[in-house]
């Protein structure tokens, strides 16, 4: 048998080798116990993800307020003073602000926090001369009034406590909503950013088709 006859056989009797052993190693992968592994594996991801995706976390907005005696309308056209905390946030959170969301208040320079509710919310932008007229702000607080706001005010809770922190400034966190801690992985928010600008694309051609 010649040199190149048995490279020939050399090399056709690896390559029966090499085939056998690719069909082993796939048997193996797909042995029972391998596929039920693979098979828990996938459902504990599955499980994982719906875990994660349940949990809220808050939405919050960060902004200062200021602790005031507001005169409120009672029956027999008589008027009684409470305290409440003038919130002043953003501009651009206008439409987020709705009355009912929950509120947290600290004191500046305190460890003292409350917990309140936003009871209205004015419906346009004030500047700050406006802020100092209509809720008549004494000259020491206005100094935190730095800038066009929006303007929402929340009770002081308790009330008991409420000439405690009359005259105080305090900053605020206002609960605008949740979103599922699955969207602040930055891959989950890159995959609906692509989903949206496919979409996006889609409906350009079908229009111009």
């Amino acid at each position: 048998m010649s040199s190149l006859d048995k490279s020939i056989f050399r090399e056709r009797a690896i390559e029966k080798y090499m085939r056998r052993r690719e069909i082993h190693v796939v048997l193996r992968l797909v042995s029972p116990p391998m596929f039920f592994f693979l098979w828990g594996l996938l459902l504990l991801a599955v499980c994982g993800g719906a875990v994660v995706w349940s949990i809220q976390i808050p939405i919050l907005v960060q902004g200062k307020g200021i602790v005031l005696q507001q005169a409120v309308p009672q029956q027999a056209n008589t008027k009684q003073q409470e305290t409440i905390v003038l919130l002043l946030l953003s501009p651009d959170q206008q439409e987020n602000l709705k009355v009912g969301q929950s509120v947290t208040i600290t004191i500046v320079g305190t460890n003292t926090s409350f917990t309140s509710t936003i009871g209205k919310v004015q419906p346009e932008v004030m500047s700050p001369m406006d802020i100092r007229t209509q809720f008549n702000v004494a000259a020491p607080l206005s100094q935190a009034i730095s800038g066009p706001s929006v303007v929402a005010i929340a009770p002081v809770q308790p009330a008991s406590l409420g000439h405690t922190y009359l005259g105080s400034q305090c900053e605020s966190q206002v609960k605008i909503g949740s979103q599922s801690a699955l969207s602040l992985v930055p891959v989950v928010n890159n995959f609906a950013s692509y989903l949206d600008n496919a979409q996006k694309l889609f409906d350009t051609i079908r229009k111009e088709v």
